[in-house]
């Protein structure tokens, strides 16, 4: 997460950095994005990037993490449910052009990237309206009685890491097609291994 010091910035200082950051991002790969090039784009020192942030992982993660809450929350306040929907909202629909293009750029990540997210505490709290889910279900009786929610969550977290790198093994590209892939393994597979069948919906 950032430092405070990001936080208690203007509104218009913050939007200023996040809308240079996600164009270096989208413009250049991960690799080449430097802080050096982020302070020169955004327009402030080396010492001010320390101050908002701890280094150009944290970021990006924060940004991308930001992005993902948005369309959860959408989808969760569209739908009443995320864990459960049947209809996907459009991600057009949800974000601007800009995030998607940014929200994409993480396809390209550094493996080490990707697992600082999935396997820290960003995903743990981008993932939390699922937590939220799975606490009800449980609380319903929906889950399968030899089934712990906390196993449940972190199988649920670290899936979307591999199913990335099923992504990256196999040059999966088109948008369509990763989109339908994961939703057969979480609405097909995940959702029926989890849920009590004498007690559905």
């Amino acid at each position: 997460m950032p430092k405070k010091t990001f936080f208690n910035l203007p509104s218009e200082k913050k939007e200023k950095i996040i809308e240079a950051v996600y164009d270096l991002f989208i413009e250049n790969d991960y690799e080449d994005v430097n802080i050096r090039r982020i302070t020169n784009k955004v327009d402030i020192s080396i010492g001010s990037f320390y101050q908002y942030f701890q280094d150009k992982d944290n970021l990006y993660l924060y940004l991308l993490s930001e992005i993902e809450k948005k369309i959860y929350a959408q989808q969760k306040e569209i739908s009443g449910q995320f864990l459960m929907y049947d209809n996907l909202v459009a991600i057009e629909n949800i974000c601007t052009p800009k995030e998607i293009k940014f929200n994409r750029t993480w396809y390209n990540v550094p493996v080490e990237v990707m697992m600082k997210f999935y396997f820290g505490k960003y995903s743990k709290e981008m993932n939390s309206i699922v937590w939220d889910e799975l606490v009800e279900l449980e609380k319903d009786g929906k889950i399968k009685s030899d089934l712990e929610i906390d196993f449940i969550f972190h199988i649920y977290v670290t899936s979307m890491f591999n199913i990335l790198m099923y992504f990256r093994d196999n040059n999966i590209t088109d948008e369509n097609k990763k989109l339908e892939i994961k939703n057969k393994f979480y609405r097909k597979w995940f959702i029926n291994s989890i849920l009590d069948g004498n007690n559905i919906y």
